[in-house]
């Protein structure tokens, strides 16, 4: 029967060898990619909150959610500071309300290289909560034998594993980051290009995967991301090109598009207390998977994005070509170099 279970997770919600929390707006959520690009924003505090709620067409959905928080410490320390951050985050699957709870600390070395460029080395560790809840699941022993078509609820199973017990383990993730980044204040709009370059090795502990009682481990996975901010010299636009990597497994996840900002009024050139707010669309691919339209808005310290994942793999037959919907919302404090003339940014 442990495999009728399986094969009930696979339709209904995850597989055993469950995916990691991931976001279709992974420029988004940098804390959950990569802990060396912990910090490493154009501000001095940053917040996120995402929502994600996908396959609503094929079974019950999978609802994911997270909380992120990130600053930098030390930075008086002439060409040495340190990004910190904590990321809490929650996905539940399936009819069997397959779960996991993800608690993390990370910590991050960013070492100036020049007024330009900067290399980073950072760290994630916490723990994981994973759980199921088989009381939902329909088992051959509950039908009649005599009479297949009715079912009885109350019936035993006959399993003898306690799929409903949770059970946690300890997580550690390592990544390193190259950033460059160089920005000029302009009247009608900075000219900002920055480039990101991060690599990562997640589940360096090879955490154990046991319910009922047959254990899995769980695989390592090496993730690619770049992302670049490129303006366009004279004009209120900026392209923000972007792509992710991963590979767990046999699994392979490739993500790839850009985001177009237009950045609508000006900014004080000198005191910087008024500052413009800016619209944004983007357009994304998960080869062989899903395209990807967003679309956000920025104010000053502010910015709401949407996005969709319209389904367009072999799933789309039963999907619909729906696929997952996705919020997220950031804050930004301003740091110092927000204002003043020159605008030499640390990062943008």
């Amino acid at each position: 029967m442990e495999k009728l279970l399986l094969i009930t997770c696979l339709l209904t919600g995850t597989g055993l060898f469950a995916q990691d929390i991931h976001f279709s707006q992974y420029y988004n959520t940098p804390l959950i990619n990569n802990p060396a690009f912990t910090g490493i924003f154009g501000g001095d505090h940053r917040a996120m909150l995402v929502y994600r709620n996908q396959w609503m067409t094929v079974a019950s959905p999978y609802t994911t959610y997270g909380f992120a928080y990130d600053t930098r410490m030390m930075e008086k320390r002439g060409n040495f500071s340190l990004g910190t951050g904590l990321g809490v985050y929650r996905d539940v699957a399936g009819d069997t309300k397959m779960g996991i709870t993800n608690v993390s600390l990370s910590l991050n070395g960013i070492i100036k290289l020049n007024s330009t460029q900067h290399l980073s080395l950072g760290v994630n560790g916490g723990f994981e909560q994973r759980s199921i809840n088989n009381s939902s699941l329909i088992w051959d022993k509950q039908y009649d034998q005599d009479a297949p078509e009715y079912y009885n609820s109350t019936a035993s199973s006959g399993e003898t594993s306690d799929y409903n017990g949770g059970f946690n383990a300890g997580d550690i993730n390592a990544g390193l980051a190259w950033v460059y980044s160089k920005s000029t204040r302009k009247l009608v709009n900075d000219e900002n290009f920055s480039l990101k370059i991060g690599a990562v090795y997640q589940h360096i502990t090879s955490q154990e995967l046991k319910y009922g009682e047959t254990p899995d481990q769980l695989w390592g996975k090496l993730s690619f991301q770049v992302e670049s901010n490129v303006t366009v010299n004279n004009s209120s636009l900026s392209f923000q090109p972007n792509l992710l990597y991963q590979r767990q497994g046999p699994n392979q996840e490739i993500l790839i598009g850009t985001l177009i900002r237009n950045k609508l009024g000006f900014d004080s050139r000198y005191t910087g207390m008024l500052r413009s707010s800016a619209f944004l669309i983007g357009l994304h691919i998960r080869l062989g998977d899903a395209i990807i339209p967003s679309i956000g808005y920025e104010i000053p310290n502010w910015k709401i994005f949407f996005s969709y994942d319209a389904n367009v793999s072999k799933l789309r037959t039963a999907s619909n070509s729906i696929g997952g919907f996705e919020v997220s919302l950031i804050f930004v404090s301003p740091g110092k170099y927000i204002a003043g003339k020159g605008h030499s940014a640390r990062f943008n």
